[in-house]
């Protein structure tokens, strides 16, 4: 099943730089405030390569030869470097949960190099439909740099948590190698794993896994896509583009949580709520509710064994509960186990069906807009927005039943807390790719 495999990579000399001062959030996550404080942290972020600002009078594209050149000069001046050998590498996050802020968990992945797999193959999995516009970005940075500084966040199952084990078996006692806390007060912390019996142990043990995607499939599908194009050109492997650079965590360890992405309409020129609060009867019991943002999203988890959302309106907010006898027939070409999934049944019954948005209007970011806070989504009807949907997040058992049955959800369908920050491991594709595994592992 799935190839992992150790690779020397690049990361950030804390001796000469404060990691704090250098990292960030993965590019998708970073908004305009943070991209100007990532600027003004260090002349050595690499928001100056994960997401550059083109000089001024420079054009749009120019920020991709801007990328490459930074890369280069930091390497150059000895303030990112290359590990001696191959290693995988530990990877813990200590945080509190966001919404339940006095919950404390630990997360632990493993970060490794990955084979990149089609989807027919059957061993990588994706939940979630992609847009066009990241994946352009993405792949005029690969092409301009051929280097992965973004990790793709990969899930696999280990009910056991052996790997978990041997994991913390290589690193007890062990100072970590790199140590940052970044702005949501998320304690990163990474331990370089370098024995050769070890990496041996922990690749091997991935042998009888399948992979799926959690955060970063615009990454892999980029990935793959260049992967192909190297094919083409008569690039003959395996090489170092046949892999891709990913954290893997087991989705049966603590500390793995989901939240809800809520949904923004906004720009529907003939949205009307009586005309569709009557066409959303035909699907939903429509219930009248009112209080704050907390109290909206403490209905919904009231309600989680059922499909169920909160609309808000400038004419009210509103419970909307499934009609299961209407769904059913109404989404009769989905799979049962889709129809479990409530930003399935938002997408294709509210979306598609009621408003008309298209699947083209979502590839293309028209009319919807995402987020991870229902208080800021919600202040976006004072902005004149037409609507605001409420969501619970997608279980866990539910998304992988969705994965495994070949099946997709809509794009932005799961938020996974914390993020990976980028940065703390850099693969390049320039590196030799027989030194990414050690002679006792081939």
């Amino acid at each position: 099943m799935a190839d992992i495999r150790p690779f020397r990579a690049l990361r950030y000399d804390s001796t000469r730089v404060r990691l704090e001062d250098v990292l960030t959030q993965p590019y998708d996550k970073i908004s305009s405030a943070m991209q100007d404080e990532y600027y003004r942290r260090s002349p050595h972020n690499l928001i100056r390569f994960e997401l550059a600002r083109p000089e001024p009078g420079a054009p749009p594209e120019s920020i991709y030869p801007q990328s490459s050149a930074f890369l280069n000069a930091v390497q150059r001046q000895g303030v990112l470097r290359y590990d001696e050998t191959p290693g995988l590498y530990a990877y813990r996050q200590r945080y509190r949960h966001p919404l339940l802020p006095t919950e404390e968990l630990e997360r632990t992945g493993i970060v490794a190099i990955g084979r990149l797999y089609d989807y027919d193959d059957g061993v990588v999995f994706r939940h979630e439909q992609t847009l066009s516009g990241p994946k352009a970005d993405r792949m005029h940075l690969l092409r301009h740099t051929r280097t992965h500084s973004g990790q793709i966040f990969m899930l696999y199952e280990d009910p056991t948590c052996a790997i978990d084990a041997q994991s913390r078996e290589a690193t007890e006692g062990r100072a970590p190698d790199a140590a940052v806390t970044d702005e949501y007060g998320v304690e990163n912390l990474l331990w370089r794993i370098s024995d050769a019996p070890t990496i041996a142990a922990l690749t091997s043990a991935f042998g009888d896994k399948k992979l799926i995607i959690a955060d970063g499939h615009h990454r892999y599908e980029t990935a793959r896509s260049y992967r192909d194009a190297q094919r083409e050109a008569g690039v003959s492997g395996p090489a170092a583009h046949d892999y891709a650079m990913m954290t893997l965590i087991n989705m049966e360890a603590p500390g793995l949580i989901v939240l809800p992405t809520h949904r923004v309409v906004s720009g529907l020129t003939e949205f009307r709520w009586p005309r569709v609060r009557a066409r959303l009867e035909d699907y939903f019991q429509v219930v009248p509710i009112s209080g704050t943002h907390e109290q909206m999203c403490q209905w919904l988890r009231a309600e989680r064994e059922m499909c169920v959302f909160v609309v808000a309106t400038r004419q009210g907010n509103f419970l909307l509960r499934a009609r299961e006898e209407r769904i059913a027939p109404a989404l009769a070409s989905l799979s049962a186990v889709e129809r479990k999934v409530d930003v399935t049944v938002l997408h294709e019954l509210v979306f598609h069906r009621v408003l008309g948005i298209s699947e083209d209007d979502l590839r293309e970011q028209r009319h919807v807009r995402y987020y991870r806070e229902a208080d800021k989504a919600l202040r976006e009807l004072e902005a004149g927005a037409n609507a605001v949907f409420l969501l619970n997040p997608v279980p866990l058992p539910v998304l992988r039943d969705v994965c495994y049955a070949g099946r997709v959800m809509p794009q932005k369908s799961t938020d996974f807390y914390p993020k990976l920050l980028s940065g703390l491991t850099l693969y390049s594709l320039d590196e030799s790719f027989d030194s990414a595994l050690p002679a006792t592992t081939r």
